[in-house]
């Protein structure tokens, strides 16, 4: 079981320095687009959608990665009194009756619809740019996959904790 973890949290962690990779992409083009708009007066017609569609990449891709750390927002004010095996308790309990259930819906209908953009074609329409939207609808889908399976490794985790105690 230990290796599963390993390799969920290495997964995790490799997406979520993807993930910074793509912040430092995302601020050279909007400092492209505004040195180009403010000094020769031609902003891009392209900066709007990659930015929007790399931010979401960035948030999607280092979402798991959040889980591993734990950086997630969290009630701290009853969570943080607890002993270790009630607060395995309490996130066992936690991902039982909230995140399984949102991540399960939320991951299946972002799979139809990533399914729909790419079997349509669909494009953006907001810009003269016009990119196809599956690959950026495909990062969610991706991110999604890869909290569900974060949140697999925790629960479980979590739940040994609960059930034998320790760390």
């Amino acid at each position: 079981m230990e290796k599963f973890f390993g390799a969920i949290d290495k997964l995790s962690e490799w997406m979520g320095k993807l993930a910074s990779f793509l912040m430092a992409g995302l601020v050279a083009a909007i400092c492209y687009d505004v040195f180009m708009r403010y000094v020769f007066s031609k902003p891009t017609y392209w900066a709007f959608e990659l930015t929007y569609m790399v931010y979401g990449a960035y948030s999607m891709l280092g979402v798991a990665y959040c889980l591993l750390l734990g950086s997630h927002v969290r009630m701290d004010m009853l969570y943080s009194k607890l002993s270790t095996r009630r607060k395995a308790w309490m996130d066992v309990i936690g991902y039982i009756l909230l995140f399984f259930p949102f991540m399960i819906v939320l991951t299946y209908k972002c799979g139809d619809h990533t399914y729909w953009t790419w079997e349509s074609g669909e494009s953006s329409s907001s810009s003269v740019w016009r990119p196809q939207l599956w690959p950026f609808k495909a990062t969610i889908m991706a991110g999604f996959i890869m909290l569900i399976l974060q949140g697999i490794a925790n629960f479980l985790r979590s739940l040994g904790v609960a059930l034998k105690g320790g760390r």
